[in-house]
């Protein structure tokens, strides 16, 4: 029996390009070969920490927003802008903690 010569051969990827003067050209390249790789050995991507730390930036943007654009002026919501105050750098420190 003849074998079929078009299934022993497996398909031609075509060859992604990216210019070598550009380290971040290069970088994105190889960052997307990689995760190209990774996920063709079944591999899922995880993306809960990312997601973590936009909800943790949302809600700095938000508690910086309110202390703002609080509608009463300063003597009357002083508890208020000194919780924002006490809230705003805690939460900032935090982002920086979830990376390691």
């Amino acid at each position: 029996m003849a074998s079929d010569g078009a299934a022993a051969t497996p398909a031609k990827v075509t060859p992604k390009k990216a210019n070598l003067l550009d380290p971040h050209s290069i970088k994105h390249l190889l960052d997307e070969t990689i995760s190209d790789v990774v996920k063709s050995k079944g591999y899922t991507e995880d993306t809960r920490l990312g997601n973590l730390k936009l909800g943790i930036g949302a809600a700095v943007i938000a508690v910086a927003l309110l202390a703002q654009f609080y509608p009463k002026k300063f003597p009357q919501n002083r508890e208020f802008l000194l919780g924002c105050i006490a809230l705003y750098p805690f939460l900032r420190c935090v982002c920086p903690f979830l990376c390691f």
